[in-house]
């Protein structure tokens, strides 16, 4: 019977030990596992299966050790063991003599649900066989139960060593799991073992000891608890070889009664000095037997000795230093710190705690070796221990030394190789660190050296080593030449030309002198063999792979992976190619080489033979394939996963071909740099060289055969014949699931739509790899691992646990599916099945299938997206999901000549097999784009095709030209977020238990998380996720929010997309919260979703009372990697933002000595203005302006305004140096250990790809020879890389990425940023393997980027418009009615402006104002605009008109007599053309002053009626004119609205005036430069076209119908009101006189010319934002009244909040 046959819960064994060896009852040593495994049976020997519990562990009985304690610990054979059989073995000790007794006690054991037996076996040190000395099975069922054995010698002194042994053995596969310790010395007669035990039903314990060579028979006693149950058994055997039988000495079988019972048993051997050991072995007869043991000792005579038991003889040369040093001396003398060799005993007690306690020979303190003995201190001194000269050795030589190295300060060593000639050593071995108070084994693979040679084993002494450094027990294992032979007969047999040696022929020319003479490489091919000594010989990199194989000599620059030397030359001397697996490498990159071509090779005559090295933790996998055709991977020969140790392999595979073919040797890298492969000395035998190409294979499978003729055409080689008519079409129209040929010929041989097997072909899919194969290979493509059509009705019997009984088409036994035989083939294989071609599809194409993998060691299914050379994964799904067929959808969108391709994995057995069912292309042909107009509820993309509006910026491409994802249209979308830099607008819920985290899924490495973000659909892509794990108990939450939504909102949505697979997946719940913190649920998603992105919009809708956000919650579930994944979260372009209401302040006069309202304090008393901040320029004079803007910085005193980003996983953090991280030894700065720096967080969990970013504010400008420069240090462990990013509302760029060796020490970066405006630096790192840390940056510095003094002046644009002081602004902000030049230059000659139709100031006296602006009232609203002036409007409206000058007029709502929710309307009368991004409206707009006034909205409104809202109010400042400007685009011609909507019954309740569009409106894209619209020698008035001689300027009369003529005229000032006789608190308004200084820059203008709003920084806010004028940047809403003040200037981000 199998273990898979066995119930869950099949095996339960306790031991509990106690070794006693005494004289007069001393006691020796003891084993009872209440602390850790004991000396006598080590942990490192413990073998699988075997576990140390207590009776609390809730593993079945026994559920106390023997003496009824249920907290006591005791030895237990655990239920996962995979195989029937598990020993333990005790060290091995020495016999006994007359006077003394050597015992060991208490076994006891526990078996369940097997059958099992326990023994106790003795063994000779010289003999192979074991005897079993007791055992017992069935008696005393599940109690414990106590049993000795006694050895005795019959002769005094005689020594003898003795090994105990339990194993348990379930007869179900009569397979053993051993123990294996160290020796044990006892000299005296007896030697008692005793022990406890414990059997249940049908268990059996047997337990052997092994005993040492003995010159005389020698009785032994052993002493045990057992505790057995009925139908269990338990012997003792005991055995004294490793490879040797058992020789049983005891049997206990178990009783109906169980209870813990105590045995001894005699053991006697031979008179042989040889080790052995004693074996208990259980075996369970019948479910849920039981064996148990306890307390085993042994008598004092039995001492542990570092010594293994006999196995197989080799030839081995041992130094063991007992009588010598072998030849081995210290070469460095007089520095007294020098290799000495002694025992312990031997030294001076000063001494004594530099060297080992005991030996390793005999593990005795009088035991010999090596050590280093440090007499004195001084810098420099060097222990060298030099071996003798070795002339040769042979092929496979391996050198052995067991070492010591120990202790805090104990230092690196390094054995070196020295070979005669030859000047340059090879390292061998390397220790860096303290291993640890005992002694280890070092092997080393030498290999053919066929030149004299020596080892140096060396350590160097800085003056304050302490610790213990030693080696004894040095090796050479099988290091001699083959032996002569007198005769070399045979096909495969060798004989060498001198030596006479007679070798196997497949060692010839394989670059290797196995003869010793060299005759076995005489006469060799050249081009047949390649030692990468000069090159790659005929061999080649392949250049569709991932990155190339390095030709190296030497070790590989990461430590603890690679070679340390070639296979050639076994030194470093020698070159050979490696893969590197370190940065910038990724998990599964590929690096192939490939073979030159070979002649057809039949009856496997062709040898291809190499060597591999594949060393370190993280090695994953090197494979050889062959090929018969080029552009195919071929089929895999032979492969290896894993770490294979620290030593060249030679491998030989046999090749047969009907065809010329190829070798292709892939090396695939690990998850981590220490995965290192090296691949040395190529060559074949019995091959010959093909002089020629290897075909190609048609990615296009055969479909509907064609016609011998097609008919008459006139077809180019471009286009496609239809079959029936000859009608030519465009080839990117074959296979596009649209048949434009009237026969469909044009679909036919192409991926079908729907396909479901039922007819018994595969559709048009097809294997690659099977094709290149099937023609020669029949009986390996028999046993291949492939996809194959399959169904119930077919299944073997032991098939239906893992294969579809039912299709998925018909649910029954007779439907067809395509599934992967796991039959055949090997763990890690892989069946690839693809369509043919796919020329192009549409932007909702997406796959449809239904997959059914069910079984205990199912692999996995992924789909895959080919083009050209490049493979990507869209879908991802691994382990068993059920008995049942689950559904699965793939996003293809637009892709153009590709392919699909469904890989299966094969799982580690044949229990599992991938099906699929019902494969369907659904939405995938591409769009056909009608005449006819879209309606007023379709958005029309700029390739004239209509999509319903509500799929308009929802991050999904359906116009296939992307125009209804265009950032012009929706970069305005409130909440719009892709995460694919940070969170945008979505803020982390304080008060949850956990945090949505940004990823990708390149991070993931377990778990059911998708396999590509939503957006990009790419495993890049960003997304946000949640999962469950340890950190997160299961219901604990996540929660996002959203920014703040006006309670107006009526036909709003939110779009999302959500990814929850998992078997145990938490919870997704969405609702609406409003300020108030009322709730109301929207969408609770519980439980698996599927294994695929999923669209979701939910209607919200304001209660009318308070403004609400929307809220994301994620619950984490009862699975530790199932998560919940959410991406391209947007509101629809309806909703709309919160609106701010700021209250007016009453006008305090500012307190003496402070600064005037509008301007800052510097530390140094002086004030300057918030928009001189972050410019680069000190104006303060104490740089107070410029040092928290991520300025010049050496991190000495502070950040300097450097933060990091809070979507970040960690951080950058400001700190100084520390030993025990991969920080920097020193900082940049002071070149010392205090000095700070930023360096990269080092964190205990982290994925790869994570990134953390360390920003900048926001410059306004910098001039165009700006340089920044900075230091960074990374250090040479550390995984990972620093970017230098900038960011501009165009986007983020990438200027800069550390690359190539860092050397651990500070580099220096400079940079030319050049002339740019409000940007931000970024430094980025990004993770890739390691958890951190390592990467720092000092020392940030601008250079020369200050544009005040820039000669020539430069702008940071080509349209920014100059002014009088070659000042720069935005041509935006150009004729705006508002003077962003302090000499009003931008507002001077705005007549085109003015006379853009839709443009008004609403100066219109002499005709009606609608005709003259160009606007019409709409007939479909509620009511309509009025036109005013501040004579007949009441208190609670404009005090003032905006128009500078003469300005009296704007438009105004009267609500009064209207109900909430209606509106009023005005259009531009004439159609703007279609234009994106570059159309901007301009004006400006009164609110009523309360928190219950309505909305102004913009929208355009397209030729065909669909309306997208441009821009809604989002704040109301009292008694304030408000800036607005908004950015107009549309794919059609289009019109402008504004609209008021009534929140209030007001008089006035909205008031507008100056409105104007840019040239670009009309030009409908770039507007080229306008000329003047008067002559040279004349004066043109600023808003309309007229012009006037120069004199007429300020000369006292209003000549321009507008006044500007006398606008920002010099006035004669009066004394009183002379420039210096305006206060520190006041401000010169040059036409009027003094004003206070905090009237300046407040949106109202106060000077007559509104000389006091010209030059203020000026930003358009939308979404709820609000404008911060010290920096020029909008807070969010979110952020408002939240208690942490933002905006500096009077907290105005808090000012106005309830409860303030």
């Amino acid at each position: 019977m199998g273990l898979s046959s066995l119930p869950s819960t099949f095996i339960q064994l306790g031991c509990d030990f106690l070794f006693v060896c005494f004289n007069s009852g001393s006691s020796w040593n003891s084993c009872d596992f209440e602390t850790s495994l004991c000396k006598v049976l080590p942990e490192f020997n413990l073998q699988p299966g075997w576990i140390r519990r207590n009776g609390r562990s809730g593993m079945g009985p026994p559920y106390s050790d023997h003496n009824g304690n249920e907290s006591a610990y005791f030895l237990s054979l655990s239920s996962e063991m995979q195989s029937s059989s598990a020993a333990l073995r005790t060290s091995v000790f020495l016999p006994t003599d007359e006077e003394h007794i050597c015992q060991v006690f208490s076994c006891t054991f526990f078996v369940l649900n097997c059958f099992g037996t326990l023994m106790v076996g003795l063994q000779k040190h010289s003999e192979d066989t074991v005897t079993n000395i007791w055992q017992v099975s069935g008696e005393l069922r599940d109690q414990w139960n106590v049993n000795t054995i006694t050895i005795n010698s019959t002769e005094k002194y005689e020594v003898s060593k003795l090994r105990l042994w339990l194993e348990a053995n379930y007869n179900a596969l009569y397979e053993k799991a051993h123990l294996n310790s160290t020796t044990c010395h006892c000299s005296s007669k007896n030697c008692h073992f005793h022990f406890h035990y414990s059997m249940a039903d049908s268990s059996d314990l047997k337990a052997v000891l092994l005993v040492n060579q003995v010159r005389r028979n020698v009785f032994v006693s052993k002493g045990f608890w057992y505790w057995l149950s009925q139908d269990s058994q338990l012997s003792v055997f005991k055995r004294t070889a490793l490879n040797g039988s058992l020789e049983k000495l005891h049997d206990i079988s178990g009783l109906a009664e169980m209870n813990w019972t105590k045995v001894t048993i005699p053991v006697e051997s031979v008179a042989e000095e040889l080790p052995f050991q004693i074996i208990l072995r259980g075996t369970t007869l019948a479910a849920n037997a039981t064996v148990a043991i306890d307390d085993i000792s042994i008598t004092e005579e039995c001492v542990v000795v570092n010594r293994s038991l006999p196995g197989v003889s080799q030839e081995t040369a041992v130094c063991d230093f007992e009588r010598e040093s072998c030849g081995w001396i210290e070469t460095v003398n007089g520095d007294e710190f020098d290799w000495v060799r002694s025992s312990s005993n031997a030294l001076p007690s000063a001494f004594q705690k530099q060297a080992p306690p005991q030996d390793h020979t005999y593990n005795k303190p009088e035991g010999h070796f090596m050590f280093i003995l440090k007499t004195s201190n001084s810098i420099s001194q060097i222990a060298r221990l030099r071996s003798p000269k070795f002339r040769q050795t042979g092929t496979n030589c391996t050198l052995s030394f067991w070492y010591y190295n120990y202790g805090e300060s104990v230092g690196a060593a390094e054995l070196q190789l020295l070979v005669e000639g030859l000047k340059q050593p090879t390292v061998l071995w390397r220790t860096y660190y303290s291993e640890g108070n005992q002694w280890l084994k070092a092997v080393i693979q030498l290999g053919r050296l066929p030149y004299r040679f020596q080892f140096s084993l060396e350590k160097i002494s800085l003056g304050f080593y302490e610790g213990v450094s030693a080696i004894d027990d040095i090796a050479f294992e099988n290091c001699a030449l083959p032996p002569p032979a007198l005769s070399c007969e045979g096909p495969n047999r060798f004989w060498c030309r001198d030596t006479k040696a007679c070798i196997d022929s497949l060692l010839v020319c394989d670059l290797v002198d196995d003869c010793g003479d060299g005759s076995d490489e005489d006469s060799c091919d050249p081009d047949l063999q390649c030692d990468f000594e000069n090159g790659l010989c005929s061999w080649e990199q392949d250049v569709e792979d991932d990155f190339d194989w390095i030709r190296i000599r030497g070790p590989t620059p990461t430590v603890n992976t690679g070679p340390l030397k070639d296979h050639t030359t076994g030194t470093a001397r020698g070159h050979y190619l490696y893969l590197e697996s370190s940065e910038p490498r990724q998990f599964l990159d590929k690096a192939v080489l490939l073979s030159p071509l070979f002649n057809p090779a039949g009856n496997g005559t062709c040898v291809f033979r190499f060597h591999y090295h594949m060393f370190g933790k993280q090695v994953y996998k090197l494979s050889v394939f062959q090929r018969t055709v080029s552009n195919t991977k071929g089929w895999l020969l032979w492969y290896k996963f894993g770490n294979q140790e620290n030593r060249w392999i030679r491998q030989a595979l046999f090749i047969r071909s009907s065809k010329p073919f190829q070798i292709l040797v892939k090396g695939t890298v690990g998850d981590g740099f220490t995965g290192d492969i090296g691949l040395d000395d190529v060559s074949f035998l019995g091959c010959t060289l093909y002089n020629g190409n290897l075909p190609t294979v048609s990615t296009t499978t055969s479909g509907t055969s064609a016609p011998a003729t097609l008919p008459m055409n006139s077809c180019t080689e471009k286009e496609f014949v239809c079959r029936a008519s000859g009608h030519c079409i465009q080839m990117i129209q074959k296979c596009d699931f649209r048949p434009d040929c009237s026969d469909k010929s044009d679909e036919s041989a192409c991926a079908m739509e729907v396909c479901d097997f039922e007819e018994k072909d595969l559709c048009g899919w097809h294997q690659p790899a099977l094709e290149e194969m099937s023609e020669n290979y029949s009986t390996l493509t028999t046993k291949t691992f492939k996809w194959q059509l399959g169904r119930g009705a077919n299944l073997y019997p032991e098939q239906e646990e893992h294969c579809p009984l039912t299709d998925h088409t018909t649910c029954t036994e007779e439907g067809w599916y395509l599934f992967a035989d796991s039959s055949n083939g090997e763990f890690g294989h892989t069946a690839d099945i693809a369509t043919p071609v796919i020329s192009l599809t549409g932007p909702r194409c997406k796959i449809i299938f239904w997959n059914h993998m069910n079984g205990s060691t199912i692999g996995s299914l992924e789909v895959l997206s080919k083009s050209s050379n490049k493979t990507s994964k869209l879908w991802t799904q691994s382990g068993s999901q059920g008995p049942q067929w689950n559904r699965a959808e793939v996003f293809l969108g637009i892709r153009s000549d590709f392919q699909v391709i469904f890989r299966a994995k094969r799982g580690v057995s044949y229990m599992g097999d991938v099906a699929v069912d019902d494969i369907t292309f659904e939405d995938c042909s591409p769009l056909l784009i009608s005449d006819k107009p879209c309606t007023s509820e379709e958005f029309m993309c700029a390739n004239k095709y209509c999509i319903p509006k509500n799929n308009l910026c929802d991050f999904v491409n359906d116009c296939e030209d992307n125009s209804d994802e265009s950032p012009s249209i929706c970069s305005t979308s409130i909440g719009r977020c892709n995460f694919e830099f940070d969170l945008c607008g979505w803020k982390q819920d304080e008060n949850d238990d956990f945090d949505w985290h940004l990823r990708t899924s390149s991070t993931t490495k377990l778990g059911t998380g998708p396999a590509t973000d939503h957006t990009l659909q790419e495993p890049s892509g960003h997304y946000i996720f949640i999962k469950s794990s340890f950190f997160q108990l299961p219901g604990q939450k996540a929660r996002i929010s959203s920014p703040v939504l006006s309670r107006k909102n009526k036909n709003c949505e939110i779009i999302f997309y959500y990814h929850m697979y998992g078997a145990h997946i938490g919870s997704l719940l969405i609702y609406q919260r409003t300020t108030l913190r009322h709730e109301k649920l929207l969408l609770n998603l519980t439980g698996n979703q599927g294994n695929f992105w999923q669209r979701k919009a939910l209607t919200l809708s304001g209660d009318g009372d308070e403004d609400f956000q929307v809220v994301f919650e994620g619950m984490a579930g009862g699975g530790p990697n199932d998560g919940i994944a959410l991406d391209d979260l947007t509101f629809s372009r309806q909703c709309l933002p919160s609106q701010e209401f700021s209250p007016a302040e009453p006008t305090k006069p500012p307190p003496i000595g402070s600064c005037s309202h509008g301007h800052r304090q510097c530390q140094n008393g002086k004030c300057y203005r918030p928009e001189q901040s972050c410019d680069f320029e000190d104006n303060c004079g104490d740089n107070t302006d410029e040092s928290e803007c991520g300025t010049s910085c050496t991190f000495e005193s502070g950040r300097c305004g450097w933060q990091n980003s809070p979507a970040d996983s960690f951080n950058w953090v400001l700190g100084v140096s520390s030993p025990q991280s991969l920080r920097p030894p020193k900082d940049h700065t002071l070149g010392n250990r205090t000095g700070h720096f930023l360096y990269l967080e080092a964190t205990a969990i982290s994925l790869i790809n994570e990134k953390a970013h360390v920003k900048s504010s926001i410059w306004k400008e910098s001039s165009g020879t700006c340089v920044m420069s900075f230091w960074y240090f990374k250090s040479s462990k550390a995984m990972g890389h620093i970017q230098v990013l900038i960011k501009t509302a165009d986007g983020i760029v990438k200027i800069w990425s550390e690359s190539g060796a860092h050397g651990d020490e500070w580099n220096e970066v400079k940079l030319h940023l050049g002339k740019l405006r409000n940007f931000e630096i970024i430094f980025e790192g990004i993770r890739t393997r390691d958890l951190g840390g390592g990467a720092a940056i000092d020392d940030i510095e601008f250079h020369n980027c200050t544009t005040v003094g820039e000669n020539p002046r430069e702008c940071p644009a080509l349209t920014d418009f100059v002014c009088g002081n070659k000042n720069c602004i935005e041509s935006q902000f150009i004729c705006d009615y508002k003077p962003d030049c302090e000499d009003l230059s931008d507002e001077a000659d705005c007549s085109y402006y003015t006379s853009i139709p839709g443009s008004c100031n609403f100066e219109t006296p002499d005709q009606e104002w609608t005709a003259a602006c160009g606007l019409t009232q709409d007939t479909t609203d509620d009511f309509d605009w009025n036109i005013s002036n501040s004579a007949v409007t009441g208190q609670a409206d404009p005090h003032t008109d905006h128009t500078p000058g003469k300005g009296q007029s704007f438009l105004y709502v009267n609500s009064s007599a209207q109900k909430e929710g209606n509106r009023a309307r005005i259009t531009t009368s004439k159609f703007f053309p279609a234009s994106t991004g570059v159309c901007r409206v301009r004006f400006w707009f009164w609110m009523f002053a309360s928190r219950q006034t309505g909305l102004l909205k913009v929208y355009t409104v397209e030729e065909h009626g669909m309306e997208i809202l441009m821009w809604s109010s989002s704040r109301n400042e009292e008694n304030k004119w408000m800036y607005g400007s908004a950015v107009l685009s549309s794919n059609s011609r289009f019109r402008v609205a504004f609209e008021a909507e009534v929140g209030w019954s007001q008089p006035t309740e909205f008031a507008l005036d100056d409105i104007s569009f840019t040239p670009e409106c009309i030009d409908g894209g770039a507007a080229g430069p306008q000329p003047p619209a008067c002559h040279s020698g004349e004066f043109p008035c600023a808003y309309v076209r007229q012009c006037l001689s120069l004199a007429a300027r300020c000369d006292g009369l209003e000549d321009c119908r507008d006044g500007s003529d006398e606008m920002n005229c010099p006035l004669e000032m009066p004394t009183a009101t002379s420039p210096g006789s305006c206060k520190d608190t006041e401000f010169l308004c040059p036409s009027q006189g003094c004003v206070l200084s905090l009237l300046q820059c407040d949106g109202v203008p106060d000077c007559r010319l509104s000389e006091d709003e010209a030059g203020c920084p000026i930003k358009d806010c939308s979404n709820g934002s609000l404008l911060c004028a010290s920096t020029n940047q909008c807070i969010p809403f979110s952020q408002r009244c939240d208690g942490i003040a933002d905006c500096i200037d009077s907290s105005l981000d808090e000012s106005g909040c309830s409860g303030t």
